[in-house]
């Protein structure tokens, strides 16, 4: 499913940013070529597309997009005034858009060079540089789940952990998920012993830090015993024990002092079912309001049939950009196709766009649809930082590189979103590494220097 033309240049161009001109004889075609453009250019596997500037240029971030999905690799180079070439970006796919973010270099000419499948060319939409100035951006979230299972002790376990301390240094909101959730009759059950323990070592890690802590609620599980939420208890709760079911929410989050309450309803499918959910919601925003607690929710890009004051209800709303193979190549997390897809789609939706947390996901997932199945980023033999894809047991995983998690990481900020969301933070390579998703995503959001 992808969006139309009309929709690419409010998507592709960072609003308020002019593109560096250049000169590009070999493809004329690309040097006024912009996101809504029909025509684009087509260039042969191998041939090197130069963009070269009038002047010593200072260049970190480019946006390029393709007609069809025939490329399989590409290399993004700079080059200096003497011919020497450093590689700024490669990766396996272009798309209709991939947003491609390094450190500032100051360059002559860009290089481009496409690898088409099966020999094909590759059909160029758009291609446009740009050098913005980024630094921090305070009112910006890093939002994190963390699940917290019952007899879980990984924050308890945790409490020296260095590269734990150090990604709170970035993260601003914790959402715990998992060990908590309403049942028919609108009570809430949980194993208080370990929620008890962990969030206490969990608020000793933060010390000092500015992290609020929310807590994500879910639905009554299912009689199936697959994993699933019972939409049927959680209807029967909302419709019968609406008043009891609000008050031990807001009990729960006064009693362990949450910031807020996060709703992860996989899914309401039917829309007599979202209007209960969303009825839910703007009770629980009565209730929550004046206690100065926030409220907030994680959906998917597809079947989302909330009521406008259900909308306006929530605080946030994390958007669960992954697990959306609808691409070629059945990849769940790709730029366009998942990232920037998913934000067109909550925008149509007419959420506010300071609201939105655009998910970028720590873990890789199989490109067999027929048996799927995930896997920790960590748990990948990675090599190097634009590595997308991974086997695992003999079968092929697509995962977010570091390099993807920093350019989709720059362009949820550059283009005013309320900030990114993580799932999950336990699924990283140590920093020491040279390949961690946080230090990616610090890197993408320019926060280095804070």
């Amino acid at each position: 499913m992808q969006q139309k033309d009309a929709m690419l240049p409010a998507l592709c161009t960072p609003p308020g940013a002019k593109p560096l001109p250049f000169a590009c004889t070999r493809f004329p075609a690309l040097e006024n070529a912009v996101p809504g453009a029909a025509k684009g250019q087509r260039v042969p596997g191998g041939e090197e597309v130069r963009l070269v500037f009038s002047h010593q240029t200072a260049v970190n971030t480019v946006a390029l997009g393709e007609i069809g999905a025939n490329c399989v690799s590409f290399s993004l180079y700079g080059e200096d005034a003497n011919g020497q070439r450093q590689l700024l970006y490669q990766s396996d796919g272009i798309g209709r858009m991939l947003y491609c973010v390094f450190d500032t270099v100051q360059v002559c000419a860009l290089v481009l060079t496409v690898r088409g499948e099966a020999g094909r060319a590759v059909h160029l939409r758009f291609l446009q540089a740009y050098c913005l100035h980024r630094g921090a951006k305070k009112d910006f979230r890093v939002t994190v789940y963390y699940p917290l299972d019952t007899g879980s002790n990984y924050f308890s376990s945790r409490t020296d952990d260095p590269d734990l301390l150090r990604d709170l240094d970035l993260i601003t909101d914790v959402v715990l998920i998992g060990g908590v959730r309403f049942l028919k009759n609108g009570q809430l059950q949980y194993d208080e012993k370990t929620l008890t323990r962990e969030l206490a070592a969990l608020r000793q890690i933060i010390g000092g830090r500015p992290v609020r802590i929310w807590y994500c609620i879910l639905n009554p599980p299912s009689t199936s015993g697959r994993g699933r939420l019972s939409n049927r208890d959680s209807v029967f709760a909302i419709r019968r024990h609406l008043g009891t079911l609000i008050e031990n929410i807001v009990s729960f989050c006064e009693k362990y002092d949450f910031c807020g309450i996060d709703f992860d309803w996989e899914f309401p499918y039917l829309p007599h079912i979202w209007q209960l959910h969303g009825k839910l919601l703007v009770e629980l925003k009565k209730a929550l309001l004046p206690r100065g607690r926030l409220l907030s929710a994680a959906f998917a890009p597809w079947n989302i049939w909330l009521q406008p004051a259900a909308k306006e209800s929530l605080d946030f709303v994390n958007v669960m950009a992954y697990d959306w193979p609808k691409n070629k190549r059945r990849y769940h997390a790709e730029f366009y196709s998942c990232h920037v897809f998913s934000a067109a789609y909550f925008l149509k939706k007419n959420f506010p766009k300071k609201k939105l947390l655009l998910g970028v996901p720590f873990y890789g997932n199989t490109c067999d649809r027929k048996k799927l199945a995930q896997r920790d980023y960590s748990g990948f033999d990675v090599r190097d930082a634009w590595q997308n894809t991974g086997v695992f047991d003999g079968r092929p995983y697509y995962f977010n590189s570091c390099a993807m998690i920093r350019s989709k990481a720059a362009y949820t900020r550059d283009f005013g979103f309320g900030g990114v969301m993580v799932w999950c933070g336990m699924g990283d390579r140590a920093r020491a590494s040279g390949l961690s998703l946080f230090e990616a995503l610090k890197t993408g959001l320019d926060l280095s220097s804070d």
